[in-house]
């Protein structure tokens, strides 16, 4: 079913100590040949923000300019409980937009007719707009989506969530599904909607959390994304919204195996103290029932987790020792099967060579920077509010470290970030969006590491990475 490679970052520690020790796995996977020409049928749930703030214009400069040059003076409206200016132009809103891109994905040729969509908005209320209808339908499906024009009101997430939930419940967990959660408020409702997101990473069903704008909760996203392997996005413009969509479906239609989950048993003096997603995009993975839920795996590129041990509380003498043993388990619903992989083990050498003992694999520290990067970046957009210099310090180490591995996007987001820092003494809500979610999202493969002129040695990233 799977092509699997578990590689730690070293392959030896300190023998004789107490004190504790970091070892990184990298586990990469990919689908085997059989299994990724069999795509399952897919279920996409498309809940979309209908409350006041989408009726504003996509383009907010283009509305004030052409107001400014008409001399129009618009009048005083109240929406999600506040009060707007608005003035009559021949502009698209921001829901005009998400129609739009709602229209083309359901006529998206990679969409099978018996791959199924469900449409809800929310705002005050939720409903749903469509059930789940296969797109044989189609015609069903945007009458729907030009329905959405009909309401109205504040941001209650959590109700549009719950929608997504009984739309879905039909389905088997195995089954190929996610929801496209689009929004440009910031919900009334955070506390039920976080309450709902395990019940989503236990349905094995992403949610892909796609922000508009300022005003939406980024850490809310963030964590609704994470803790049903999902991706958050943060739109500066409405235009990019079609983008991530047409991305969104090029993966699911992709995914060839679905629920995958590892057990990991480990020996006496070590923890899992970590277990991330890192490629091609970054989420913590979930712990439930005794095991790791790593979600869906894509056929045609590499999915890459890092598995973190902390191995300390015992003097091991020059040995060669077991750490661990990871187990896998996966459905390949094109084909009908569910499969558990032959166990994949993590052994250690203990030695007092120093040589042995600074080793360290490139691939797999690579992938271990690039989840710290995300770590230094959370921190700094907390730190911007309260303490600008270590703000800006971490950022200066994160965009070293990202310049190290090539990562030029998100080297170029936190250098914005930095700019901005510099010149003002904080981060704008929008750049900090950017930053905080937009690293998530382009993780890359690490090629060959050199060193850099102003850049963090290889001595400071093991020290940063714990590595």
């Amino acid at each position: 079913m799977l092509n699997v490679l578990l590689k730690p970052h070293r392959s030896s520690l300190r023998a004789g100590a107490a004190e504790e020790q970091k070892v990184f796995a990298m586990l990469k996977l990919i689908p085997q040949a059989e299994v990724a020409q069999a795509r399952p049928p897919l279920a996409l749930a498309l809940v979309i923000d209908t409350s006041g703030s989408m009726y504003e214009f996509a383009d907010q400069d283009r509305a004030k300019q052409e107001a400014a040059s008409r001399k129009l003076q618009g009048t005083t409206d109240t929406s999600d409980g506040g009060k707007h200016r608005s003035v009559d132009l021949a502009l698209p809103t921001k829901l005009d937009q998400a129609m739009e891109a709602a229209h083309k994905l359901i006529d998206d040729d990679r969409l099978a007719p018996d791959d199924q969509v469900t449409i809800i908005r929310f705002d005050d209320d939720a409903e749903t707009l469509l059930p789940l209808t296969p797109l044989s339908q189609k015609q069903a499906a945007h009458a729907a989506v030009d329905s959405l024009r009909k309401f109205s009101g504040g941001t209650h997430m959590g109700k549009g969530m719950r929608c997504a939930q009984k739309a879905l419940a039909s389905l088997p967990t195995h089954s190929a599904k996610r929801v496209l959660l689009l929004t440009d408020g910031k919900a009334f409702d955070d506390e039920d909607c976080l309450a709902l997101a395990p019940q989503f990473g236990q349905a094995n069903t992403p949610i892909i959390a796609i922000g508009i704008g300022e005003e939406y909760n980024d850490d809310l996203m963030r964590e609704l994304s994470d803790v049903s392997q999902g991706r958050p996005y943060h739109l500066q413009q409405m235009t990019q919204l079609r983008e991530i969509l047409d991305a969104e479906v090029g993966t699911s239609v992709k995914e060839v195996i679905t629920d995958l989950q590892a057990s990991v048993a480990v020996v006496k003096g070590v923890q899992v103290t970590g277990f991330t997603r890192v490629y091609p995009s970054l989420a913590e993975v979930s712990q439930m029932g005794g095991v790791h839920r790593l979600g869906n795996i894509a056929a045609g590129d590499f999915t890459v987790f890092v598995l973190e041990l902390a191995v300390s509380g015992l003097q091991r003498p020059p040995s060669r020792v077991r750490l661990a043993r990871v187990g896998l388990s996966g459905h390949a619903p094109g084909l009908g099967r569910q499969d558990e992989l032959a166990p994949q083990d993590i052994f250690m050498d203990f030695t007092t060579d120093e040589a042995a003992i600074a080793a360290v694999d490139a691939e797999v520290l690579g992938y271990v920077q690039q989840k710290n990067v995300d770590n230094m970046v959370q921190q700094a957009v907390r730190l911007a509010t309260v303490d600008a210099g270590k703000a800006r310090q971490t950022l200066q180490v994160a965009s070293g470290m990202t310049q190290r591995i090539g990562n030029k996007a998100v080297t170029q987001m936190i250098e914005n970030a930095l700019d901005e820092l510099n010149k003002t003494g904080s981060i704008s809500a929008g750049t900090r969006k950017t930053v905080a979610l937009g690293g998530r999202t382009r993780t890359m493969k690490p090629g060959a590491t050199s060193a850099m002129e102003g850049g963090p040695s290889d001595e400071e990233i093991r020290k940063l990475t714990g590595a």
